[in-house]
Formats: structure tokens, C-alpha cells, sequence
């Protein structure tokens, strides 16, 4: 393991792992369930040490190893935020090479629709800064093709005038899970891109819920009006929505899943909010394990304005991002890993092909089909920029 604190020593990591023959894999500052971080014999490049914020104007370069808390935190300072985003302990640069999902997906995009270049070091140790006129190729992989092509060492991010948002929790009894569910269906397909609506479902020790996590980064004065659709869902039993600080929101989200405890975690993409949606749904929390959890996040808007062929992500129409959270601190987690699996198959049905390989498995069969008709471009992106295949990122080709 070596732990860099400049792109220079990344470089040197990287000569000195080919002359020896090690394969490499990278860290970054956040978080994998896979561990897909450490590699069997192989050097992990760890970039704890550069994760540095700094803010020029409405831009942010951001260190390979910064954490969207960290970047959420100094854009807030200028009363700037980020299209990204909604875990704070989130890593920024992992976030960002499956897509960069985040709360203002609809006004702003996805996080890599704000990328405006990248620093990279390439497998033979040579340093590339690639956007849209230098290294376009490397540049288009990048932005969805995950950590697969080589060391990216820091990001310039475009930051956008929204210092607070309208946000927060507004919970319902699973009792009207159904009603709330066709509801959220309707919602979707007349959303405003300006609002966001995550749902999920958890147990709490009053009784299993329902959740959504509005966030309203329009207007001030339009916020109460359009909060007020999702509460009409159905009888709040929770309501906390106030204007916050986007910053605040991912924290918050942050400390409900803390570090320490053992995860499987998986993904599906799914169309649309439809009845075998909404069957597949309530049977898999009817099943679900205390310390699990499933959030569905809803891509709309100016995400879904990208060609598919524009970034190497594939997923531009409307869809839902299913996050299956397998979670357990005490035992041998074969409950919560059967129930992610279970779960996985009712979703199968109903899914797209592929899946958000941020949470699926590496060995999960369905990575091959996660890029779409953008495949075999990436293919030769690897071939090209990672002949050897020195680098195995997330959804790794």
C-alpha cells in the first residue's frame, strides 16, 4: 500500500508497480462494500492524503480522495453547490465514474454532466489532464465508465448558485405503502425538475415506513406547494421538511448508515413505478431483515436531456435507481445476504438490463450489460488507454 500526496508520487507508484508486475488498485476517500479498494496481490494506491477542496469562481477542483461532505462543505462556504450527491462519506471521484447520482439530478444532471476535466494517471505512469479538447476518448470513458482506465488524481467540477434547498423527510405508515407507492407513480411523471423525490422503505423501532426525502432546490416560495404533492400521498407520520443547506442533507443521510457495520449491497434499474413494481417492492421489505433497507432513486429532467452516446453512462431516459442494502453488525450475514439476493429476483423481472455497478456485485453477471450500446466504445477506450490491465475499477471491463 503507498499513500500519495501529490500526482507526481501517484506517477512514481504506478512505474514502480509495472517494473515489478503488481496490478493496481486504487482508493479513494469514500467507501466500497466490495472492498474492490484492496486487490489480492496487488499495490493499492491509497489518495486519503489528497483530498483537498479548493474554489475559484463558480468552479471546484476536488482531490482524488475528497468526500462529497467535503466538497458540499466548501461550495456552501460560497454559497455554491454540486450536482451530486445524497451520502456525504460518499468518495467524489468513485461517485463521479458510475455517474455521480445525486438530489439535484433534475436541474442540474448527473455529476458528471458538471465535469470539466480530469487529472489522470495513466497505466505507464504518464500524467494526463483530459476534457472535452484533450484526450476526448479518456475524457468520454471517464464520465460513467468507472475506475478502469487509470489513477484520477483530482476533478475541476462546475458549481451551481443553489446555496439552500427545501428538504427533509416526510415519512408514512407501510400500511399505506401501496396507496403512496401508485402515488409516487403518478408524481413522476409530472415532476419539476427542480425537485427530487428519493423514497424508500426501513424498519424503525415504531414499525416499519415508507419514507421519501424531498428536495426542492426551486424558488423559496414555491417550496411549501410542491412539498405539499408528496404529503397528499397519503397520513404523514413523519414530517421534518425545513430549508436547509444541501450540505446538512447529505450529511444527516450519512449518519443514518454509520461506519463499522457489514454490508451486501446490489442495484437494479427499473422503467417505472408500475403494479409489478409495486408487487416486487412491498414483498421484498415484507421479507426484509431489521438492519436492511431499500432506497430508489428517481433520474429525471436535465439528466435524461444527454444523448446516450454523449457520456460512456447509459442510463438517459427516465428511470429508477433500486439501492438493495443488505446491512448486519453481529452474525454471519447469511440472512441479509439471501434477502438481497431474493430481493435481486423479484426485481429481475421488472428491471432493465444491466444495473448501477456502484453497488453491484463484481461478480454479478448483469455488469456486462451496465453500459449499454456504450460497450463496446468503452472496450476500446480500455484497450487503448489500459492495454495491459493494470487497473480493475468499478464495473470493471
Amino acid at each position: 500500500m503507498v499513500r500519495p500526496e501529490t500526482t507526481d508520487e501517484v506517477a512514481l507508484a504506478v512505474r514502480a508497480a509495472r517494473e515489478v508486475g503488481l496490478p493496481i488498485s486504487v482508493r479513494g476517500g469514500g467507501h466500497d462494500w466490495a472492498g474492490r479498494a484492496v486487490r489480492d496481490g496487488a499495490m493499492v494506491i491509497d489518495l486519503d492524503a489528497m483530498r483537498g477542496v479548493e474554489i475559484e469562481g463558480t468552479v471546484a477542483t476536488v482531490g482524488g480522495g475528497a468526500t462529497a461532505d467535503e466538497l458540499l462543505g466548501a461550495a456552501g462556504d460560497h454559497g455554491l453547490s454540486a450536482s451530486l450527491g445524497t451520502v456525504g462519506s460518499v468518495g467524489v471521484v468513485g461517485l463521479l465514474l458510475g455517474g455521480g447520482y445525486g438530489s439535484l439530478i433534475g436541474v442540474l444532471g448527473l455529476g458528471i454532466d458538471s465535469l470539466l476535466s480530469a487529472e489522470v494517471v495513466l497505466s505507464d505512469g504518464r500524467v494526463t489532464v483530459t476534457d472535452p479538447q484533450h484526450d476526448p476518448e479518456l475524457f468520454w470513458a471517464l464520465r460513467g465508465g468507472g475506475g478502469n482506465f487509470g489513477v484520477v488524481t483530482n476533478v475541476r467540477l462546475r458549481l451551481h448558485p443553489i446555496p439552500d434547498v427545501t428538504a427533509g423527510t416526510v415519512a408514512f405508515s407501510w400500511t399505506e405503502a401501496e396507496q403512496v407507492l401508485r402515488g409516487l407513480g403518478g408524481l413522476y411523471e409530472n415532476l419539476d425538475d427542480a425537485f427530487d423525490v428519493m423514497f424508500g422503505a426501513m424498519h424503525t423501532p415504531d414499525g416499519t415506513v415508507l419514507f421519501t426525502n424531498p428536495v426542492w432546490a426551486g424558488a423559496a416560495e414555491a417550496a411549501v406547494a410542491q412539498v405539499d404533492r408528496v404529503r397528499a400521498l397519503g397520513n404523514p407520520v413523519l414530517d421534518d421538511v425545513a430549508r436547509r443547506p444541501l450540505a446538512q442533507i447529505v450529511r444527516a443521510l450519512s449518519e443514518s448508515f454509520p461506519p463499522g457495520n457489514h454490508s451486501r449491497l446490489s442495484a437494479r434499474v427499473v422503467a417505472h413505478i408500475g403494479g409489478a413494481f409495486i408487487e416486487a417492492f412491498t414483498a421484498s421489505v415484507d421479507a426484509m431483515p431489521p438492519t436492511c433497507a431499500l432506497n430508489v432513486h428517481f433520474a429525471h429532467g436535465a439528466a435524461t436531456r444527454i444523448a446516450t452516446d454523449a457520456t460512456a453512462h447509459a442510463y438517459r431516459q427516465p428511470h429508477l435507481v433500486v439501492e438493495i442494502l443488505g446491512i448486519w453488525s453481529d452474525g454471519d450475514g447469511a440472512a441479509e445476504c439471501d434477502w438481497v439476493r431474493d430481493t435481486e429476483r423479484r426485481l429481475d423481472g421488472v428491471s432493465l438490463s444491466g444495473g448501477w455497478t456502484n453497488l453491484m456485485a463484481p461478480d454479478d453477471a448483469r455488469n456486462r450489460d451496465a453500459y449499454g450500446t456504450n460497450r463496446t466504445r468503452l472496450m476500446a477506450a480500455k484497450d487503448h488507454y489500459d492495454p495491459d490491465r493494470v487497473f480493475s475499477g468499478v464495473g470493471a471491463l
